[in-house]
């Protein structure tokens, strides 16, 4: 994470097996998530740059993530992947509920 003022670095967040494709700011700015080709979601701490929460496996995303929405109260966020499913993750638990699958 950069200071776009004056460019210097702030925090390197270290986790995911491969790329990152999408991530975001709660909108309280307490809490970073990004997801992952390798089917993951993580759950940060901004200042710290720990892992809060790694959200995988069953009954999670099977293929890479390829977008995050955060809702307006930074409690939950909306995941969608190339597997065709959108599942709802408790930011503050890591809770997952599958929301739709897609054949």
């Amino acid at each position: 994470m950069w200071n776009a003022d004056n460019g210097n670095c702030l925090n390197v967040f270290s986790g995911h097996d491969t790329i990152v494709t999408c991530g975001d700011f709660t909108p309280d700015g307490k809490t970073i998530c990004t997801g992952s080709e390798d089917a993951t979601l993580r759950i940060w701490n901004p200042r710290s740059g720990e892992s809060i929460h790694v959200v995988r496996g069953h009954p999670y995303h099977t293929e890479g993530l390829t977008c995050l929405s955060i809702s307006s109260d930074s409690t939950l966020a909306i995941t969608g992947s190339k597997d065709g499913s959108v599942h709802i993750v408790n930011i503050t638990t890591g809770k997952v509920w599958l929301l739709q699958e897609i054949d």
